[in-house]
């Protein structure tokens, strides 16, 4: 169904790859456990279709109301788990990194500073572990070399482009593991080099743990 207002039509979603991950960011960080009921049926009407509350203040209350009940069906809606390898936009095609062991210290260090931050830095994490395929064999891959530059141009199109469906599989994939290696983080601080190094290839041997499709 849309949401009509003033003329103006707003789609509303039925399924989690219809939601962009802006909309999604700004759903999940700005939601309030102590906000009346009301307003979170305001918070879930405007984060997820994009509107305004000024906007939405003009519509029926019984035409909210039908809204309201289409999300919280979908919110009820389990999101995708299964990491998608592959997908294209404008384009191009982008890869989720295949090499998780041969994570360079650079996109490590920029991962944990990603992920300190959630879900608000969730596109900025997902331009570094989704990259431009630049040469196939068979059914493997090969993505670009990382570069935070790159990557930060990349994250503003993820941020448009990307739904919810993909970024909550890798999410959940990569989140899963991330706590396997917290306490190895908090020992990485305080050790020397080679106990550094060695943590690190710890680090990297967990998050190659499940990885699978391509190589």
């Amino acid at each position: 169904m849309d949401l009509v207002i003033n003329g103006k039509e707003y789609y509303v979603p039925k399924k989690w790859n219809e939601i962009n991950l802006k909309r999604y960011i700004s759903f999940i960080t700005t939601y309030s456990d102590e906000a009346t009921d009301a307003e979170k049926e305001l918070h879930l009407i405007s984060t997820l279709l994009g509107v305004s509350t000024d906007i939405i203040g003009k519509a029926k209350k019984s035409v909210i109301d039908k809204v309201v009940e289409e999300l919280k069906g979908l919110i009820d809606q389990p999101a995708n788990e299964n990491l998608v390898l592959e997908f294209e936009i404008d384009g191009i095609e982008y890869g989720f990194n295949p090499n998780l062991s041969e994570l360079k210290l650079k996109e490590f260090v920029d991962l944990d500073n990603r992920l300190e931050n959630g879900w608000q830095d969730m596109h900025r994490v997902m331009a570094i572990l989704y990259r431009p395929v630049v040469k196939r064999h068979k059914e493997k891959y090969e993505i670009e070399e990382y570069d935070f530059r790159t990557a930060a141009k990349r994250g503003d199109i993820f941020l448009e482009e990307l739904s919810v469906d993909i970024v909550n599989a890798a999410a959940s994939f990569f989140l899963s593991i991330v706590m396997d290696y917290i306490k190895i983080t908090a020992a990485y601080s305080k050790a020397d080099r080679k106990t550094k190094r060695g943590a690190l290839r710890q680090m990297k041997k967990v998050l190659t743990s499940g990885t699978g499709g391509t190589e």
